[in-house]
């Protein structure tokens, strides 16, 4: 897969790797509105195995901090959120008018 066929993924927090950071992934979790959203959390950290080096994420046991992504419950599957679909609508960028060149 090219690097432009990648989806952009945009973690929503970043929470430490404790057992206070677990409690706190735990109670958002029975807060989230599971009907529409799901949770994906990712291990951040040092590498120290052999087998993780060449990956984008370590073991849950290694790691310093666990990123946090939100994901919409969509009738293809869970899709990724970015930012920018997390912004009100009136807060989003509107789309360039083209010049007609008229002054």
């Amino acid at each position: 897969m090219s690097k432009k066929n990648m989806a952009q993924r945009n973690y929503v927090l970043r929470i430490p790797n404790t057992e206070e950071g677990e409690a706190f992934y735990k109670q958002l979790k029975t807060y989230l509105n599971t009907n529409s959203y799901a949770l994906d959390r990712k291990a951040t950290g040092n590498r120290t195995r052999p087998e993780y080096r060449n990956s984008f994420n370590t073991t849950m046991k290694e790691a310093d901090s666990v990123r946090v992504y939100l994901q919409a419950k969509t009738p293809e599957g869970n899709k990724q959120l970015s930012h920018s679909d997390m912004m009100p609508s009136d807060m989003k960028p509107q789309p360039r008018k083209k010049f007609l060149g008229i002054i």
